[in-house]
């Protein structure tokens, strides 16, 4: 996610490469193939899924026609594609895994694809005209239109009823029309020395079912000398009221990527506490449930891999996710919220799937 140079691009910089951090290292997905070891730099790396082309790119045959995850799922997935050593492009999918077809074919950088509600539209952000700019089209890939230019703007996400977007802007959240009209800043991030927890560098979760409130995840970077650093799950009114940290412990540890359940309960996230992520060796990335009723916070993946960006299906009976668990590469799984039936839903051995958005 690299952002323009903004007051705040730097904040932006370092959550991106924190909170993204995966097995491509420093981010140089120029290499033939990920590797399997994590990078404890907090500078502004370019994260995983976000690699320009290169002379080395070789897309390869595509991913496969048919999913192996478990039958009868239904709706629709997009999903980000990489190809190590190409930019990655947005796909598109049904529930099943089957049938998985390329949206977009720029030679800019498209990230972060979300699928409206309604499944006819796809938002997402791109690096395409040299900023990180919100772009929207047909789910077919069609009537590719640009919503907003030259404010470093990412992790676009649809509300409930398919009328607004909530992204992030160099850090700060906002919200506009779906038609990029309205844009409203609804969180100003503070610098890190000063700020308060969750109002830094963030990135957006995703939207409460009923579309009042949203998630997302914040980090306060500070020299050991200004106090402890810390990395939060948060939540917010549409509106900008009511700020509230829903995750934060244990301290120190990263907390990230929140996706609230169809039924409102509970917020799925990326964590890191079942590893030590400053020692590359034992670190690993894990799928939890957060039960907003109980506030008890459950392991659903506990496995030594990474699992991340957690998102539902649209009953809520399963949480899909991204993971290396099986080769180097990431594919898509799948995982009933009680942490039973996990199963890869997609075998692409040629690339990195990511970002899953399911409708």
């Amino acid at each position: 996610m690299r952002l323009t140079p903004h007051s705040l691009t730097l904040v932006a910089f370092v959550l991106a490469a924190l909170a993204l951090l995966a097995a491509c290292g420093t981010g140089d997905e120029e290499a033939d193939a990920p590797t399997a070891e994590p990078t404890a730099s907090a500078g502004p790396t370019v994260p995983i899924g976000t690699a320009p082309p290169t002379s080395n790119c070789r897309p390869g045959d595509g991913p496969p026609s048919e999913g192996v995850g478990p039958k009868g799922l239904e709706g629709r997935i997009t999903f980000v594609r990489l190809v190590f050593g190409c930019s990655p492009d947005v796909y598109i999918m049904n529930g099943d895994g089957s049938d998985a077809t390329a949206l977009t074919d720029y030679p800019g950088l498209d990230d972060e694809s979300d699928l409206s509600p309604d499944g006819r539209k796809v938002v997402f952000f791109s690096h395409k005209d040299g900023n990180a700019d919100l772009y929207v089209m047909n789910s077919d890939g069609s009537d590719l239109v640009k919503l907003t230019s030259g404010e470093g703007d990412t992790s676009p996400r649809w509300s409930p009823d398919g009328k607004r977007i909530a992204f992030s802007r160099n850090g700060s959240l906002a919200v506009m029309n779906a038609d990029g009209t309205k844009v409203k800043i609804i969180m100003e991030a503070m610098p890190a020395s000063i700020a308060d927890p969750c109002r830094a560098g963030s990135f957006v979760g995703s939207w409460s079912p009923d579309g009042k409130r949203i998630t997302y995840y914040d980090a306060i970077l500070r020299p050991t000398a200004e106090g402890p650093s810390r990395y939060d799950v948060c939540a917010i009114d549409a509106d900008g009221k009511n700020i509230e940290v829903l995750v934060s412990e244990p301290a120190g540890k990263l907390h990230a990527e929140p996706y609230w359940s169809p039924d409102g309960r509970y917020v799925a996230f990326r964590d890191d506490r079942a590893g030590d992520c400053s020692k590359n060796e034992s670190c690993n990335y894990d799928i939890f449930v957060l039960d907003l009723e109980s506030r008890k916070e459950t392991n659903v993946t506990a496995h030594p891999s990474f699992d991340i960006e957690p998102g539902w299906s649209p009953d809520g009976e399963w949480i899909i996710f991204s993971s290396n668990r099986e080769d180097p590469f990431f594919d898509l799984y799948v995982v009933h919220p009680d942490g039973t039936g996990l199963q890869r839903l997609l075998d692409d051995p040629e690339a990195k799937d990511s970002y899953p958005s399911w409708r």
